[in-house]
């Protein structure tokens, strides 16, 4: 039940992998999950149609069960026998004992806390759990009211299995070991921070800068388009070591002018992320402090016409296309960056206002050209950057 159902019975599975109706699964599952007890009709009815008082609950009950015991099929047995009936319940056949991922896995995790064992042991009971979590509790049924409490439960359990893991791998700096189990935990919870944070420090401990490097980018964008967060002071401390380890010493310039060249040299402008840009910004700044240009910083914003903020679907559509259109109506020289998950920063360098104003305009009319959704506007604002004042 761990990443997804299936159901084995010597050398015959059935799964509900294949697109099929989720009802009839819905009920395999909770009398599988619940195979201890007999369940009566009213909790069925009120596990499937719990949100429809319409349904002829007795009648759409046994067309149900009648279709969950076709998915048992496949087994060759007797599928009265493998759901029973008695009293106006149902359970799954108690002579017909099963072996439980979930039941197994929570066993591991609850042995490796008993306080009398050494780590090694603990690390050993830890380990054989975390190959047991192939996924969260029926992933495909996830919204279901009775799978979401015991999802979590499950889920609490791995993150903890997890963290106690990978405290008891750096203490013997087993590095391989720990980018092992944090790879499984970031596939699963890609957004816990700690994870991706003790992900990158071991590839980078095991001499795979390289990786660990792509590894923070991938972190970075995801943080950045799902959340329009930006990684903490500790994360970009990592990065920034890594990158110096992976740099070295190096005294041919040719060969760090090569190491420094864009790896796609796409058209359009310069797209970075927000930390760079605002790099770049302070870097602006400074010029023109010195030279007295002028500089201006327009922001970009996308909404649904009354203000509010789109779905996450027609959202992420409309600001790929709003990007595309940031990069195809800037100058090769020009940097921009996704300030927040409807929001693009551009850096109009030697401009005035009124070409500032012509630039965002026809990124806006570009957008429109390539997105026409009425009810999805763009406006933008424009201020001039001011020079850093130093102190004399």
């Amino acid at each position: 039940m761990l990443g997804g159902f299936c159901l084995t019975i010597g050398k015959v599975s059935v799964s509900n992998q294949v697109q099929q109706a989720k009802k009839p699964w819905n009920i395999l599952e909770y009398l599988v999950y619940n195979r201890n007890r007999e369940i009566s009709s009213d909790e069925l009815v009120s596990i499937i149609w719990s949100n429809n008082s319409n349904v002829n609950s007795t009648n759409a009950l046994k067309t149900l069960i009648f279709r969950t015991r076709k998915l048992l099929e496949p087994f060759n047995l007797p599928t009265q026998q493998l759901i029973s009936q008695k009293h106006g319940s149902y359970c799954w056949n108690p002579n017909i004992e099963l072996l439980m991922d979930t039941d197994e896995f929570e066993d591991l995790c609850i042995r490796s806390q008993q306080p009398e064992l050494t780590g090694s042991k603990q690390l050993e009971l830890l380990t054989q759990a975390l190959a047991l979590y192939q996924g969260d509790f029926l992933p495909k049924s996830a919204w279901e009211p009775w799978v979401i409490p015991v999802s979590r439960h499950y889920h609490d359990l791995f993150v903890r299995a997890v963290r106690q893991a990978v405290d008891l791998l750096l203490q013997e700096e087993k590095w391989d070991s720990v980018a092992k189990v944090c790879k499984q935990a970031v596939a699963i919870e890609p957004h816990n921070e700690d994870f991706q944070y003790h992900l990158i420090h071991a590839l980078y401990q095991s001499g795979c800068q390289h990786q660990a490097l792509s590894q923070y980018r991938i972190m970075a964008d995801s943080f950045y388009n799902d959340f329009a967060i930006t990684p903490s002071g500790r994360m970009t401390g990592l990065y920034k070591l890594i990158q110096q380890q992976e740099r070295g010493i190096n005294i041919d310039l040719h060969m760090i002018q090569q190491s420094m060249q864009e790896e796609n040299k796409l058209p359009g402008a310069y797209f970075c992320e927000f930390t760079v840009f605002r790099d770049i910004y302070q870097l602006e700044r400074r010029a023109i402090s010195r030279t007295g240009n002028s500089i201006f910083l327009g922001l970009l914003t996308l909404s649904e016409e009354d203000g509010r903020l789109p779905k996450s679907a027609v959202l992420s559509r409309a600001m790929g296309h709003l990007g595309d259109a940031t990069t195809n109506s800037l100058r090769h020289g020009d940097v921009y960056t996704r300030y927040s998950v409807s929001q693009y920063l551009v850096l109009l360098p030697s401009a005035t206002y009124e070409n500032g104003k012509m630039v965002m305009q026809r990124i806006i009319r570009n957008y429109k050209k390539a997105y026409i959704r009425k009810e999805l506007t763009v406006h933008y604002t424009l201020q001039a950057v001011s020079p850093i004042e130093y102190l004399s």
